[in-house]
């Protein structure tokens, strides 16, 4: 019996095997144990980290894990890595470089390594060292009834690979990889990702920098020396997108925007960005690009490459890293793209509207950058403070740019979008805002279905189901119109409510210029003053008392036959002071007699002939003529048609299908600051609303060929009311 030697003591020892239960019971899956390794990359402070599993398939392969962090010494290795239950990461819970909240697991990474392979070579190098360390672990020496502190490792100095940095390389894996596997890790640490945007003319420039905490992570896989890549930012993110946005000023101030969205059927390049509809070139930016991927959320059936596990997790990496950022000569100047920062008024402009239209287009539907090229630093300065850049005649064109292009750009989408839902019926949620009568839809969709199966039970006939078919296409097309329609409906009640008030004043203003008169008797300079203001107010109340009384008449549901002439006449008058003011004459022909419609709404002349106006005084304005206007009313057999001219720059051939499209618009977008009326009257829905007026009462409108001097002529054909209606609605 061994005999206590006096005054000997004892410690505890540690049996090897520890290492492999630990690994078994701290990291029960293989694709927790990457994740974690990859965390410790970030606790590292890395940019980048490269995974590349080789030869993996089936076991026995390699995974490298490289990345371009701080690195360790021989202490922080011998500290750290080397000692079991290190308190490193409780003395130092962020990171030294970026201040980052360290993500890894007190301890784990190590035992992940032993969980993956059974041989771990680390190669690690600090920025200051002249050397790398390596060191080589074989877990398969740590078995039972060995004492794990016998158990030695080599490690030595090494040429250095890069500047800094770790590379795990874990040999003999214990298991095979499949591509879902690999693509589970990227969701498991994608909550970490802080994707740098910059594009590659920087870098091709060799003026890119990465000087933020950017964090991604690029897995590959290698077989028979062929490496292809399974996941990265590009990959999973956004060549995932509903559309890709970009644009650019040249080095001669003219500004570009495009479009490209294979499951939109969108390829549109290089279309141009005006600075005004006079002055299409930018006096001051120049060299400017930028890119965006856009998403929508919950509406996977948009997309043709997506499933919702992936939306969803691209949503929740959107509430991190999300917006537009901006680079100078490489280099990210902050505030512009971080979280609450609104530098282009996207969340301002489209948080009322967005949900209205289908096309949400907030910052968090956006990942992108703008990229200026100022080498010298003359166009764009930074702030004393070096916290944004001086919003100089540069900036200030900078943001007018983006505004329009961005708005070109969601304009383009909507038109697509709203052409597609009417080919595709689809759900509605709460982030479109279409929650209107979701009982009664739900109820019609159903006895839908239960016909579709009746139908197939007794096998009915061709026709039968292909009526249903249409029915439900139409069904479908009614509930985007009643959308349109609500939020055509609350912007007419705005008028109405605006119009009206103005009204009420008249009386006041009239009474104060009367006294103005009376009080500057004698005074000619006052005199005339006051006399073009006279004329200035009248003019206003003229033009408000048109829409007033349009608004008006809308209040009633009441029809009618109405007689195209008075209603042109009445039009011509009210808009009056507002052609000479753009100095644009109009004509108005008239051919027959007796021009009545068939029964409509007062009102909707008024809209047609408004809308028809607006685009006319907009193709004018952008061909810089002396304007001319001709409106020709007329009959033939039993139509009445209209035919609305103007000498601007006309309608490309191309163009002339998707001028009724809504959301199709030739203008270029008003900046967030224009007024309201420039806003309202480039929206892409003017034309949109006339063709379907007009596809109410069964009639038509055309692009024709125009008359000599002219360059676009709008047709509209409706039919003539009947002798019975006539005498039905006493007219």
């Amino acid at each position: 019996m061994d005999e206590i030697v006096n005054n000997s003591e004892i410690s505890f020892s540690v049996d090897a095997g520890l290492i492999d239960r630990l690994g078994r019971e701290l990291v029960g899956r293989a694709e927790t144990a990457v994740s974690e390794l990859i965390k410790n990359s970030y606790d590292a402070d890395a940019t980048v980290v490269d995974v590349n599993f080789i030869n993996s398939y089936w076991r026995g392969g390699t995974l490298l894990i490289s990345d371009n962090g701080v690195g360790m010494t021989f202490d922080q290795l011998k500290l750290g890595f080397m000692t079991i239950s290190s308190t490193d990461k409780v003395h130092n819970p962020t990171s030294l470089k970026y201040y980052r909240s360290k993500a890894g697991k007190k301890g784990i990474g190590r035992f992940a390594t032993q969980r993956l392979g059974r041989r771990l070579i680390i190669t690690t190098q600090t920025l200051q060292s002249s050397n790398a360390l390596r060191l080589t672990i074989d877990w398969d020496k740590y078995g039972v009834d060995q004492d794990i502190t016998k158990i030695t490792n080599p490690i030595e100095y090494v040429e250095k690979i890069k500047p800094e940095g770790t590379t795990l390389a874990i040999e003999n894996l214990r298991e095979g990889w499949t591509e879902a596997e690999i693509k589970r890790i990227y969701r498991y640490v994608s909550d970490l990702f802080q994707p740098d945007y910059l594009s590659q003319n920087s870098q091709i420039e060799n003026i890119a920098k990465q000087n933020d905490s950017t964090f991604n992570v690029i897995f590959r896989r290698t077989e028979n020396s062929n490496t292809v890549e399974i996941a990265s930012p590009q990959k999973m993110i956004f060549d995932k997108s509903l559309a890709i946005i970009e644009g650019n000023v040249d080095s001669s101030g003219r500004g570009f925007f495009g479009v490209n969205s294979s499951k939109l059927d969108l390829n549109d390049k290089s279309v141009a960005i005006h600075k005004s509809e006079s002055e299409h070139a930018y006096s001051k930016l120049k060299n400017v690009y930028f890119k965006a991927y856009y998403f929508i959320y919950n509406r996977v059936e948009y997309y043709s490459n997506i499933t919702s596990l992936e939306l969803t997790n691209i949503r929740k990496l959107a509430g991190e890293s999300s917006g537009i950022r901006l680079y100078r000569n490489g280099f990210r100047v902050l505030p512009y793209g971080e979280l609450q920062d609104d530098w282009l008024g996207l969340d301002i402009r489209y948080s009322g509207e967005s949900g209205q239209t289908n096309i949400p287009f907030s910052n968090n539907n956006l990942f992108g950058f703008v990229e200026i090229l100022d080498k010298e630093g003359v166009l764009f300065q930074e702030t004393a403070s070096r916290e944004g850049l001086i919003e100089n005649a540069a900036f200030k064109e900078l943001i007018s740019f983006l505004d329009k292009a961005f708005e070109a750009a969601r304009r383009r989408i909507s038109e697509k979008i709203t052409l597609i839902r009417k080919q595709k019926p689809s759900a509605t949620n709460d982030e479109d805002g279409e929650n209107l009568g979701e009982n009664d839809k739900k109820t019609i969709e159903d006895e839908f279905n239960q016909i579709d199966e009746e139908l197939n039970k007794s096998s009915g006939n061709v026709n039968a189901k292909d009526a249903i078919k249409s029915i439900k296409e139409k069904y479908y097309e009614v509930i985007e119109e009643l959308s349109m329609l609500r939020i055509l409906a609350s912007l007419g009640l705005t008028i109405g409510e605006y119009t009206h008030e103005i009204i009420q004043y008249t009386p006041s203003i009239n009474g104060f210029i009367s006294k103005l008169y009376e009080v500057n008797q004698g005074n000619n300079e006052a005199l005339s003053i006051i006399g073009s203001l006279d004329r200035a107010i009248a003019n206003f109340t003229s033009y408000s008392a048109y829409f007033n009384s349009t608004v008006s008449e809308n209040t009633s549901r009441e029809v009618k036959p109405i007689l195209i002439t008075d209603v042109v006449t009445y039009f011509v008058k009210n808009i009056k002071d507002d052609l000479l003011r753009q100095n644009t004459e109009i004509n108005n022909e008239t051919y027959g007699h007796d021009l009545f419609t068939l029964p409509m709404h007062i009102s909707e002349w008024s809209s047609i002939l408004y809308n028809l106006y607006t685009n006319s005084k907009k193709a004018i304005k952008r061909a810089n003529v002396i304007g001319k206007i001709k409106i020709v009313t007329g009959s033939e057999s039993n139509i009445i048609y209209l035919e609305f001219s103007d000498n601007g720059d006309g309608i490309p051939e191309k163009n002339k299908e998707r001028v009724f499209n809504a959301f199709f618009t030739t203008s270029t977008p008003a900046g967030f600051d224009a007024p309201m009326n420039d806003k309202l009257t480039g929206t892409g829905l003017g034309l949109k609303i006339v063709k379907d007026i007009v596809e109410t009462y069964d009639g038509n409108i055309s692009i024709i060929s125009p008359e000599e001097d002219f360059k676009t002529c709008f047709r509209i054909e409706l039919p003539k009311a009947t002798k019975e209606q006539i005498k039905e609605y006493g007219v």
